[in-house]
């Protein structure tokens, strides 16, 4: 086999050419061959978000994440869902500085790729004809037109429809259930600004009866319009719409929808003359090959799912899994190819488990993973009555009517994995299982309970009432349980070399980590204690067992905290802190004259608020400066007429150095910090030594 072999990789969507991108910068030769001309490619499809841990992090293999962010868009992931009276029902609107998912134009996504690879790499207008296996795995390619091109490596990217995919198993696409009309307004914010409201800045679904209008709003203002019903495979060719007629095709789509509220018809009646009829099909659930030297398939074309967005992020995660397991392969390509299978295969089936979440009403005799369990959920309300996005779980179906009778405690972990993390893909991260592992164990619990446990609401999976009642009596009884079982020797501090991780702001660290230190110098000559600063990965860090305490105030809203156990230390008392020469400032300050001063806010990405607790809010009421420490905000006092809030026990470890005067406030307030950690460290000898320490010394202070 060549050192560095030739790969052909078939489709040029977003899978297809990231892949390319990355093959190319570990200097693989790769040339994508795309049916469709260079001036069509670029125009098909709407908007799509990318997820964190496929297609962004595939971006940044490529090394266009901060191009990316330059075209996407954050907040045009808000989800509204209408009956067919226009009335809104759960709408999911983006809170502002969420960018955990953000949405861009498939077409902005496509020419971001194209732009860097290597010219020549792309064959516009070559349609896959026929595949030649020669010896040692290589492949001729035969092309509509006579084109002829051969490789030691054949991917088929080239979606649904994939003309590699026949070469290694005879599974077909099933159609899912759903037709679609596509339609368009263009320029609604122009042209149509009731429509442009009424859909909103991302996506918008009134489905009802099998039948329902979605719309999604694209960069350049047009409203992409799904018009979609829950039909027979061949309804599009015997309802007797005339696509090519628009005027008599928008009259005979609107007879289906005479009793729907005249807003959404609105969507059918203003439309352009482009009027496309679409089937839409997926492959079944755990469609797989045996390995086969020299072809593989990725994304679509290897477990095509009809959902929105997902096939392009699974697309894009496949891509480069693909490209890292061809550069590494070395000698034995067959071997990483089937190793990237197994992955790839397991990803996919999970997400689909992932994406049934919420329990059917009906049941799929192909197995394939389709709208019409879309269809059956989001348009619930219309038979069921509306009911807020909250309760959107609570008169879901049982999963199962019989619930076993034998309990396996095996099921505990997994259980407080997704009890914390809402995810099974998380959940399987956080125990160190395969997400079908994780996906099965879900399964079980659903079946045992009785219940759901988690549901969808938007592009989040949320707790049942029944899960949330889980979550304090499983913290407890797992700390419990590690702490029976971790009783195995005492924790001597004497002859202990154990390193300790803590998190901690700089409060913490000036006021009740520099005297703890000294003290355990002495008491504990050699144990470590390693502090890091406040950070947006340390939830994640304590989750994961890196860090052992994170010290924090407890009313900082983060959701994250409520699956960590908590120890609060004393309080202390918020003083505000001027110059010493400060000529408006007496020996006390209401929170109104507090107010009226120039402040310095403490906050960041990180530490959303300093944690102080007074009147209703405590800090000054004209905020000229921000700090995302106490001691930083100090030292942004000293020399001028700001005023900042501070800890009076870190002021009088730093206050008169820096020539500042600590002033009380009436009322006064105060600061507490908590100590979170993982509950499988409650009992720990070791764990509960430095707990103890740590609120010795606060009681101390």
């Amino acid at each position: 086999m060549h050192t560095t072999p030739r790969i052909a990789i078939v489709g040029g969507g977003p899978g297809g050419l990231t892949l390319a991108r990355i093959l190319q910068a570990g200097g693989i030769d790769a040339v994508v061959y795309e049916r469709e001309s260079a001036d069509t490619a670029c125009g098909q499809g709407g908007a799509l978000d990318l997820h964190p841990e496929y297609g962004l992090r595939a971006l940044r293999e490529v090394g266009l994440e901060n191009d990316f962010w330059a075209r996407a868009r954050p907040r045009g992931l808000d989800m509204k869902i209408l009956g067919k009276d226009a009335t809104v029902h759960p709408q999911d609107v983006t809170p502002e500085g969420d960018s955990g998912r953000p949405e861009i134009d498939r077409r902005a996504l496509r020419e971001m790729l194209l732009d860097g690879l290597a010219p020549g790499s792309i064959r516009w207008g070559h349609s896959l004809g026929t595949v030649i296996a020669l010896e040692g795995g290589r492949h001729e390619l035969h092309f509509e037109g006579g084109a002829v091109g051969t490789c030691d490596l054949l991917i088929g990217a080239d979606g649904i429809w994939s003309r590699v995919r026949p070469t290694l198993t005879d599974v077909q696409p099933v159609y899912s259930g759903i037709s679609c009309i596509e339609i368009g307004v263009p320029e609604a914010h122009r042209t149509q600004p009731a429509l442009a409201a009424l859909v909103g800045r991302g996506n918008m679904f009134a489905l009802q009866a099998d039948k329902g209008l979605m719309a999604q709003r694209a960069a350049d203002g047009r409203l992409r319009i799904h018009v979609a019903f829950r039909v027979p495979e061949d309804w599009l060719t015997t309802n007797g719409i005339p696509y090519d007629q628009p005027e008599r095709a928008r009259a005979a789509i609107l007879e289906h929808f005479t009793d729907w509220a005249p807003q959404l018809t609105d969507l059918v009646r203003h439309c352009d003359d482009t009027i496309v009829p679409r089937r839409l099909y997926g492959l079944p659930t755990g469609t797989s090959w045996p390995t086969t030297p020299g072809r593989t398939l990725l994304g679509d074309a290897a477990h095509g799912m009809v959902s929105f967005c997902w096939g392009v992020n699974l697309a894009m995660r496949d891509a480069a899994d693909l490209a890292r397991a061809v550069i590494g392969a070395g000698d034995d390509l067959t071997a990483a190819i089937a190793a990237y299978e197994k992955t790839m295969r397991e990803r996919a089936v999970s997400m689909a488990e992932e994406l049934e979440a919420i329990p059917d009403e009906g049941s799929d005799p192909y197995g394939v993973r389709n709208l019409g369990d879309f269809f059956r959920r989001m348009a619930a309300h219309g038979r069921r009555g509306s009911r807020p996005a909250g309760s959107a779980g609570r008169s879901l179906p049982p999963v199962v009517a019989d619930r076993p009778t034998r309990i396996d405690l095996n099921l505990l972990i997994p259980l407080s994995a997704l009890l914390s993390e809402r995810s099974v893909t998380r959940a399987a991260e956080r125990v160190s299982v395969s997400q079908p592992a994780m996906s099965t164990a879900l399964a079980k619990l659903r079946r045992h309970f009785n219940d759901p446990l988690l549901v969808r609401a938007g592009r989040v999976m949320v707790l049942t009432p029944l899960a949330e009642s889980l979550v304090d009596p499983v913290k407890e009884l797992l700390g419990g349980m590690y702490g029976v079982l971790d009783r195995t020797e005492e924790f001597d501090p004497a002859t202990s070399t154990r390193t300790f991780n803590l998190v901690a702001d700089d409060y913490v660290t000036i006021v009740m980590l520099r005297p703890l230190l000294s003290e355990l110098s002495e008491a504990a000559p050699d144990v470590r204690v390693s502090v890091t600063g406040v950070h947006t990965g340390m939830f994640d860090r304590l989750r994961r067992g890196q860090s052992d305490l994170l010290i924090w105030p407890p009313n900082v809203p983060a959701d994250e905290l409520t699956s960590f156990s908590r120890g609060d230390l004393p309080p202390d008392e918020l003083v505000a802190v001027v110059d010493g020469d400060h000529p408006d400032v007496g020996p006390s300050l209401s929170l109104e004259e507090l107010a009226d001063l120039p402040g310095i806010g403490i906050g960041s990405q990180a530490t959303p608020s300093s944690g102080s607790a007074f009147g209703e809010g405590g800090v000054s009421g004209r905020t000229v400066a921000m700090s995302d420490t106490f001691v930083g905000a100090a030292c942004l006092v000293s020399g001028t007429r700001m005023v900042a809030v501070i800890p009076r026990r870190l002021f009088e470890r730093l206050g008169h150095a820096m020539g500042l005067r600590a002033v009380p406030l009436e009322p006064a307030g105060e600061l507490t910090e908590a100590m979170y950690w993982d509950p499988r460290h409650t009992a720990d000898p070791a764990h509960r030594w430095l707990r103890e320490r740590i609120q010795e010394m606060a009681a101390r202070l």
